[in-house]
């Protein structure tokens, strides 16, 4: 194995990649921007949180059963028709969720469906582009850890954005950057040289004899994907208590404040994780990376009040973007690399799943006890699902990650 200490830099220099990895941010940001919108936005047209909640939901929930089909439709056919036609979708079904705000519930759970089916997978076709341009070890550990980096930066970015334009305009416009994102991220990201080189396994699939393993077959995987629905019940309640924590304190603008916080602080422990050479099994890591947010979280709400929440948002966001580099490096080692895509959604998914049940959870406690009581519980739902999967974790055996 070998023991150099690759930089960012040099990531970023190899040949075409920053070419596909800006635009993957820039569609990246829309959802980054567009939850937020989407809350303030219902919130203020029908005056409820759990309304706001159950659409967020309703999105989060059809991405995560649109996402395998998804990825296994790009993993097929490769990835321009399928980007082109989702980017197109999303910032549609964005902007005729933003127009009608005020209608009746099941016509706003539909238009949520339809924009959590749309939502393209930038993350997803942007790892397996890592996966083909940079050689196993530390260079891909660090195109992973600079991915989930920037992620988080746009997670930072995106809701003080949304916010800043509820405040100045009203949140429909946040909405539209969110959807004028989307769309040109996805023009530019379908047009860059790696991406184009990705042509499905439909056209290579005669140079293959051996069939591609599902995901979901290989050892040691689905334990993994499970354990990633714990961080993503911490986001999907975030997601709702950060405008519900500012509305207690009357100041919109501290939902986005709250929210920056915690990507950025995930965004620092992201990179302090990518400059680590860690010897433990990558599923031992993402145990103990699991452990002290749900601590933190419980004791926020617990202790309530303005600055417990700006402590708290920053202490656990510390640890997401670790758990979400050594979920990805997890399918990245232990599924067939044909199946990247749909390797790689799967932590989406679950990270989605978890998400949509925390936003419905949170958002139907805070309704009735107010945002303490919703943080404790959606820890221990977090803290549940952990434990459940600690034992599997736990026996698991290092991978072939090296060469």
């Amino acid at each position: 194995m070998s023991t150099e200490q690759p930089s960012y830099r040099a990531v970023l220099s190899t040949r075409h990649a920053a070419r596909s990895f800006l635009p993957s941010v820039l569609g990246r940001l829309s959802l980054a921007t567009s939850g937020l919108a989407l809350v303030l936005l219902l919130e203020e047209a029908t005056g409820s949180f759990a309304i706001a909640g159950a659409v967020t939901a309703a999105l989060g929930i059809a991405n995560v059963v649109a996402t395998p089909w998804r990825a296994r439709l790009i993993d097929r056919l490769g990835q321009i028709v399928p980007l082109t036609a989702l980017g197109i979708g999303h910032a549609v079904s964005l902007i005729v969720l933003g127009l009608t705000a005020e209608a009746g519930l099941p016509i706003l759970l539909c238009l949520g469906v339809l924009a959590g089916v749309s939502a393209p997978p930038f993350g997803a076709t942007m790892r397996v582009l890592w996966s083909t341009a940079l050689p196993v070890g530390g260079m891909r550990t660090r195109g992973f850890s600079l991915d989930a980096v920037a992620e988080e930066v746009t997670f930072a970015v995106g809701p003080l954005l949304a916010a800043l334009l509820a405040v100045i305009v009203d949140p429909f416009a946040s909405l539209l950057l969110a959807a004028s994102c989307v769309a040109v991220g996805a023009a530019l990201f379908v047009t860059s040289p790696l991406s184009r080189q990705q042509r499905g396994s439909h056209k290579a699939g005669h140079a293959e004899s051996r069939p591609i393993t599902s995901p979901l077959r290989s050892r040691g995987f689905p334990p993994i994907v499970i354990a990633m629905i714990a961080p993503g019940v911490i986001l999907g309640c975030i997601e709702i208590a950060a405008p519900a924590v500012a509305e207690s304190a009357s100041n919109t603008l501290l939902s986005g404040v709250l929210l920056a916080l915690f990507a950025g602080a995930s965004a620092l422990g992201g990179l302090l994780y990518g400059r680590v050479q860690l010897r433990p099994v990558l599923e031992r890591q993402l145990l103990v990376l699991s452990l002290a947010p749900l601590f933190i979280f419980a004791a926020t709400g617990l202790i309530g009040g303005t600055m417990a929440a700006l402590i708290g948002f920053a202490l656990s966001g510390l640890c997401l973007a670790p758990q979400l580099i050594v979920g990805y490096l997890a399918a990245d080692a232990r599924t067939d690399p044909r199946a990247g895509t749909e390797a790689s959604s799967w932590i989406n998914t679950a990270v989605n799943l978890g998400a949509a049940l925390g936003a419905v959870i949170f958002g139907a406690v805070t309704d009735t006890t107010g945002p303490g009581l919703g943080l404790v519980i959606s820890a221990m739902i977090a803290g549940a699902i952990m434990a459940i999967c600690a034992p599997f974790l736990l026996r698991s055996r290092p991978a072939e990650e090296s060469e």
